[in-house]
């Protein structure tokens, strides 16, 4: 050990010596000290003149910037201060930092801008640097937007911009070309401004010819009404060697077709005319097959809202034949005319008599011609999928407009469904969808859309369902294959089961003769043989009855054909999924016989509720709104119809019920003298008042500026008890809900014909200036008492009610999930949301055996807008609701439990956000728990987190 410890520290104790290398120097810079937020800004501007590097200079011009606007008063010292340090700088981009900061000025409250402007023109006429000059030439655009169209400085601007266009450098010129189309007065002098401009589209430079074409294009839409004459050359540019020339022309082209739609132009090498529209139509769909994936999109964006284009030319896109051995067509009785006139007919005995007249070269064809030639079949075939979306909504869009176009286009959607891409596949079911009512589809296009109910994304799957439900098909056997191709979905994926009932709830009303010829192979029915009964358990064979029962409202002979068991079965699913099966009388049952109908008239009680509701305040008025309150709940269940807007009047008056009872106690002002008890019971009432207001506000929508300044008023109410409670009976600072309070007042101000409430609160504050706690708690508390029993009523007929209904999980397995405890596991969660105005406040709410609660948001990219389309038949035009749709997956976790054990999924509201600012988070009573809403009933899923095993 003794001789290998020697041999090896002789090892490792040999010195090597190395040659000397020039080592790099390095160099340590002092950041600059920034001042905080806390400091004054002036104090920053000072030290300008001490930094000596550009580095250090340019780092406080950021903070400088950074730090806008300043709260200092002498501002105008701060801006001499940079122009100075402007004239000293060497480094351009020192000054064009400069002139950043002076055009963000702009933002400093009541600063004079002209007087910006006037320093920004002295500093540019002698600056040298073309990006500092196309900045500075920037920010008096932006400056000058901000003043009067007849003020003398704007002429300033305006002349400045002008003069700068001669000057060499393409980035000053596209700069002042803007500035002209932004600031230029479109009421005076049009043809000087337009004719300026168009000087600039023949440039050598494509950057400037694109910014002439911009700059005509933003004074058109300020309201500059552009020459026809610059038709042809705007044309012509659509062979520029640049692609965004080639855009902004074509959409110089657009805004012409629609300016003058009817005028009149020469067809190049003929003597034909056409309207502007038809032709502006034929150059668009020709760039349909540009080079660049920009213009082809571009140009199958704007086919779309060409609508008053001639038929010929929209039926010309569908069809790529237009020429035959590049002859030009001629109609039949101008080639009749031809031969009349010329004095003799072809008879055969001379070569070639009859020979075509007129032999074109493919180079002289002409563009009204050839142009609109394919145009949807080239763009619907391209290679890139931005333009075949593009196609497939102008194609829509025209295809509404033109019933004959719908159907000849019918054909090419149908294609597009076997596209590569799932959004372009989802588009064209979309598409297919708004043009149902314009199209009957037949047996060999039938079997090319059901090939998609295979897909494997559920919403491909789902929009073809709302596709087929919406379309209207042509034979006994288009329905039948039909209906068999979704049985095979639902087999497929069971999950699609309530997607394929809708379908078929809306396909049965759309054909109800061809349904009854289906009947009795549907049914199994036989009209000598007893035929076994169906399992009513059966999904396939319940998909079979909805479409049966809702085609035997509109064709009462199907009844004939039921059998005892489809009575039973008709009940059965009648009370299971009443919202699927509609009502119908059947012949020769007992039970529905029995039944007497009468009319239940609830607009006569709802009108009797609202008598009762309006009447002068008696002694027992909140009995008398506890029973209006029961009554309208229970009208509420009876009426779909009026459920709405009949739950809002009912949230509305439960929220005046308790607003009543707290103020009828004493312990809300003064609970010294008073047991605990009491104060627990008005603190839960309060409680429940706050729940219940905002319950009110977030739950509805649709509603008009009165009924949403009638919420608003009775929040402001709840809110108002909040306050007076905490300051008159509690220990509890109030500050930061006395400062949210005045917030929520000051947001009032901007209305007229405020309610009583809201317009008393709103006129006595605005005469005080203190508005601390104790202030208003004196200020408010007359006010209240004053309007105790003070509560307008009002009906919203078109109200919508948010809702939600969990699909996935159901809640109905026993066998629980299990994953290891500390990991994660991932609930699959499927929900229809109903009437979300709010989005951004959907949370899902996991509660676990413990008691702990966890709100997690979903990704944007889960919750989609999907279109629920109406089931009436009678109906020509497609009523839709925008629904929410959500499906993501729960992340859950947790340590060891002893046995499997339930958690709770729901999705609710949280209002924390705009409810409760950040000052009143850190307030002692705050309870985040009042500001969650909940929007369904939770689901149980069952979960065991399991011990980690041990290896050995």
């Amino acid at each position: 050990m003794a001789v290998l410890k020697k041999r090896a520290l002789a090892e490792y104790s040999q010195v090597v010596q190395e040659e000397a290398c020039n080592s790099k120097p390095l160099q340590l810079m002092k950041k600059p000290h920034l001042s905080s937020a806390g400091e004054d800004e002036l104090v920053t501007i000072n030290t300008l003149g001490k930094i000596e590097t550009s580095e250090e200079l340019l780092a406080y011009l950021n903070h400088v910037q950074h730090n806008l606007p300043f709260q200092t008063d002498d501002k105008v010292v701060v801006v001499r201060k940079l122009i100075d340090t402007y004239h000293q700088s060497e480094y351009s981009y020192v000054r064009l930092k400069i002139v950043c900061i002076l055009g963000d000025f702009s933002k400093v409250p009541k600063f004079d801008v002209q007087f910006i402007i006037n320093e920004i023109i002295k500093l540019l006429s002698t600056e040298t640097s073309h990006k500092v000059c196309a900045s500075m030439i920037s920010k008096l655009k932006k400056l000058g937007s901000l003043l009067s169209s007849d003020s003398p400085v704007l002429g300033k601007i305006i002349t400045i911009g002008t003069k700068l266009l001669n000057n060499s450098n393409h980035l000053v010129k596209c700069h002042c070309l803007s500035l002209l189309g932004d600031l230029v007065n479109v009421n005076y002098l049009q043809g000087e401004n337009v004719n300026l401009i168009c000087k600039f589209t023949k440039s050598q430079d494509p950057r400037v010819r694109t910014a002439a074409y911009d700059a005509l294009l933003q004074l058109h839409e300020r309201g500059q009404k552009l020459e026809l004459c610059m038709y042809s050359d705007v044309c012509s540019a659509l062979q520029d060697d640049n692609e965004n020339v080639r855009q902004s022309a074509m959409r110089i082209i657009w805004v012409l077709s629609h300016t003058y739609p009817e005028s009149c132009v020469v067809i190049p090498g003929c003597q034909d005319e056409v309207h502007l529209v038809d032709d502006a139509f034929a150059k668009i769909c020709q760039a349909i097959g540009d080079l660049s994936v920009n213009v082809r999109t571009l140009a199958a964006e704007l086919l779309g809202s060409m609508v008053n284009v001639n038929p010929h030319f929209l039926e010309q896109t569908l069809d790529k034949k237009l020429m035959s051995d590049m002859r030009r067509k001629r109609s039949a009785h101008e080639r009749h005319w031809e031969t009349v006139t010329s004095g003799e007919w072809a008879s055969g005995a001379r070569w070639a008599d009859d020979k075509p007249r007129e032999n074109l070269d493919a180079e002289s064809v002409s563009l009204i011609h050839s142009g609109a030639c394919g145009a949807f079949v080239h763009g619907l075939e391209d290679e890139f999928m931005e333009v075949r979306s593009a196609s497939l909504d102008s194609l829509c869009q025209l295809a509404l407009s033109n019933p004959r176009f719908a159907t000849l286009s019918l054909d090419f959607l149908v294609d597009m469904f076997n596209d590569e891409i799932e959004e372009v596949r989802l588009k064209a079911i979309d598409c297919m969808t708004k043009i149902s009512q314009l199209i009957v589809l037949r047996e060999d296009q039938l079997e090319i859309i059901l090939g998609v109910l295979e897909d494997s994304n559920v919403e491909i799957r789902e929009g073809l369902h709302r596709m087929l439900g919406a379309c209207r098909l042509s034979t006994k056997a288009c329905l039948k294959l039909c209906v068999q191709a979704l049985l095979d979905n639902l087999k497929r994926y069971s999950q699609d089961k309530r997607s394929i009932w809708r379908c078929l709830q809306l396909l049965g009303p759309r054909h109800p003769d061809l349904t009854l010829l289906l009947v009795p192979e549907l049914l199994t029915v036989h009209p000598f043989f007893d035929m076994p009964e169906a399992d009513v358990e059966d999904p396939s064979y319940v998909c079979v009855l909805l479409l049966v029962f809702n085609a035997a409202q509109f064709c009462p002979q199907i009844l004939s054909l039921f059998e005892e068991h489809i009575r039973r079965h008709y009940r059965y699913l009648r009370d299971t999924i009443s919202n699927f099966v509609p009502h119908l009388q059947l012949i020769g049952d007992e039970a529905m016989e029995g039944q007497i109908e009468f009319d239940t008239n609830t607009n006569y009680f709802l009108q009797n509720v609202m008598s009762r509701l309006n009447q002068p305040i008696s002694t027992n008025q909140i009995k008398v709104w506890d029973a209006a309150c029961h009554d309208l709940i229970r009208l509420a269940q009876i009426d779909s119809n009026l459920a709405h807007g009949v739950e809002l009047l009912a949230t509305q008056l439960e929220c005046h019920i308790l607003i009543a009872k707290v103020m009828n106690s004493p312990a809300w002002i003064d609970s010294s003298s008073l047991n605990v008890q009491d104060g627990d019971v008005v603190k839960n009432l309060i409680d429940q008042l706050q729940r219940r207001s905002l319950r009110l506000q977030y739950m509805f929508s649709n509603l008009s500026t009165e009924e949403m300044l009638l919420i608003q008023s009775t929040r402001l109410q709840a809110m108002a008890i909040q306050l007076v409670y905490i300051v008159r009976a509690s220990n509890t600072s109030a500050l930061a809900l006395s400062d949210h309070f005045v917030s929520r007042v000051e947001a009032l101000k901007g209305y007229g014909n405020l309610p009583s409430f809201a317009g008393s609160i709103v006129t006595e504050i605005a005469r005080v200036d203190d508005t601390k706690p104790g202030v208003l708690s004196r200020l408010l508390l007359p006010i209240l008492q004053a309007h105790i029993y003070v509560a307008p009523f009002c009906l919203p007929v078109k109200a919508f009610k948010l809702s939600a209904d969990i699909l996935e999980p159901s809640g109905e397995s026993d066998n629980p999930q299990k994953f290891l405890a500390g990991f994660v596991l991932g609930v699959v969660l499927d929900a229809e949301i109903q009437g979300l105005a709010h989005s951004e406040y959907l949370r899902v709410r996991v509660k676990y055996p413990d008691l702990n609660a966890q709100l997690i948001i979903p990704q944007e990219s889960h919750l989609k807008i999907v279109k629920q389309y109406s089931k009436n038949e009678l109906n020509e035009n497609i009523i839709t609701v925008p629904d929410h749709r959500l499906r993501t997956s729960v992340l859950v976790s947790h340590q060891v439990w002893t046995e499997s054990s339930h958690i709770e999924l729901s999705l609710v509201l949280d209002v924390t956000d705009p409810e409760v600012p950040s000052a009143l988070k850190r307030w002692r009573g705050f309870s985040e728990d009042s500001f969650i809403i909940e929007l369904c009933k939770p689901v149980r899923v069952l979960v065991s987190p399991k011990p980690i095993k041990r290896g050995i």
